[in-house]
Formats: C-alpha cells, sequence, structure tokens
C-alpha cells in the first residue's frame, strides 16, 4: 500500500517484498521490536526494492523569502515544554574520508572530551537545570 493506502500495482518489487519480508520481519519480532517499528521498515524497505528515487530535485525546491528574526519574537521561555521534547543530535559519519579510523564524533575537542561526551554534558546539564528528563536521541549517518 502507498502513503493514502492505496494498493500498488503487482510489480517486480512486490515479488521481492514477498519473498524477502517474511524473514526480516520475523526477526523484528524476534529481537522484540514493536509494530510502529516494523511497519516503518516494510515501508522504507518496500521504496528502496521499488527502485522509486528518493532524491528530491534541486530544481523542485525554492528559497525561504524571509524568516522571522528570535529578537523581534515576543516569546517566553517555558521549560516545561522540554517535557515535551527531544534533542535530537546529528552523530557524524565515520570520517573515513579524513583518513579516521573511527567515527568523528569520537575525536578529542577539549581536553579528553570527545564531541559526544560535550554532548552528554549539555544533555544532562539541561536535565539538571530545566529538572525535566529531557529525551535526547542521535541520528547515525552512514
Amino acid at each position: 500500500r502507498n502513503r493514502d493506502h492505496q494498493p500498488l500495482p503487482r510489480t517486480k518489487a512486490a515479488g521481492v517484498m514477498d519473498s524477502k519480508w517474511p524473514a526480516f520481519e520475523e526477526k523484528m519480532k524476534a529481537e522484540g521490536l514493536n509494530e510502529a517499528a516494523i511497519a516503518a521498515f516494510k515501508y522504507n524497505f518496500g521504496v528502496l526494492v521499488s527502485g522509486a528515487s528518493t532524491m528530491i530535485p534541486e530544481s523542485s525546491i525554492d528559497p525561504v523569502d524571509s524568516l522571522p528574526e528570535m529578537e523581534k519574537l515576543s516569546v517566553k521561555p517555558d521549560a516545561s515544554l522540554l517535557k515535551k521534547t527531544v534533542m535530537l543530535k546529528l552523530n557524524g559519519g565515520l570520517g573515513t574520508g579524513m583518513g579516521l579510523a573511527k567515527a568523528k564524533s569520537l575525536l578529542p575537542v577539549k581536553g579528553d572530551d570527545t564531541f559526544l561526551d560535550l554532548i552528554a554534558k549539555q544533555v544532562s546539564s539541561m536535565r539538571t537545570e530545566f529538572k525535566v528528563p529531557l529525551a535526547f536521541m542521535l541520528m547515525n549517518s552512514f
């Protein structure tokens, strides 16, 4: 089914899904993944095997005409919103293009602290300062 929940036409991709998907699904269920995670993987696997382009052509992107300036907004800080917030940080790549044998986020940047150490300290500090269990997630790139 597509995003509008309409059936997809039978294609070679559907044959690949029929033959490959059950093993993936079984493994994910055995590992205890929830239904939402399995459904998301299934959708993305279906897009992959369909051969559909997931690229957004640059010609279809328009620049933003204007953005509001933070200093001109009348916004009152509300730390209680952090209870509904996830701090998402990009966890960079492996750094092989820079000749590294490890992730760039593991490079020391201040004393013995790595980028990841500084991020962890930032999250810990915010949790303490605002007295909220701020959710934190790393987005890995490959």
